[in-house]
């Protein structure tokens, strides 16, 4: 039995629209997993880094997915 090869895909027939779904899913982990408080320093200054709005509220997600957050 043959086994069939495996087809590859260039970069530039990836729709655009994927590639922004990807760029929104990127960020979402980044803010998930990894945010200390940067993405709101530009809207609430230093109390947004000092208070961890994002870290607080994706606490417990972050443990469920498995980053370390301590």
């Amino acid at each position: 039995m043959e086994v069939p090869a495996a087809s590859s895909v260039a970069l530039r027939d990836v729709p655009l629209w994927a590639w922004l779904v990807l760029a929104v899913v990127v960020a979402f982990v980044y803010a998930i997993g990894y945010d200390q408080g940067l993405l709101l320093r530009a809207f609430l200054g230093n109390l947004a880094e000092a208070n961890n709005y994002l870290h607080e509220f994706f606490h417990d997600g972050r443990h469920l997915l498995g980053f370390p957050c301590h």
